[in-house]
């Protein structure tokens, strides 16, 4: 029985929201990228699609995130930055599945 892209990603979308280091994210994001491949080993077309929704959603949260600390106090960039890295190593992560596909 197949599972719900959605449930897949859970868990990743809580790490970048905890902003773990982007390694971790990476093994997360490595972890939903063998679910899908094995998923839809018979649906390159469909994995694709998946791929640039995600790919998509990542780009618009690191433009967010490029806006909060622009605005965000000194004390709080830090953070910010980090949690940046994080979705923009799972963005890469996500482009090169992209270009393996």
């Amino acid at each position: 029985m197949s599972r719900s892209p959605t449930a897949d990603l859970a868990p990743l979308i809580k790490l970048l929201q905890a902003g773990v280091p982007p390694a971790r994210a990476a093994t997360e994001l490595s972890r939903v990228l063998a679910i899908w491949t094995a998923e839809l080993k018979d649906d390159g077309e469909q994995l694709q699609e998946r791929l640039s929704g995600l790919a998509e959603q990542m780009t618009a949260g690191i433009e967010e995130m490029h806006e909060g600390i622009a605005e965000a106090s000194d004390k709080g960039k830090p953070t910010l930055r980090r949690i940046l890295a994080t979705h923009e190593a799972v963005l890469e992560g996500v482009r090169k599945a992209q270009g393996a596909g």
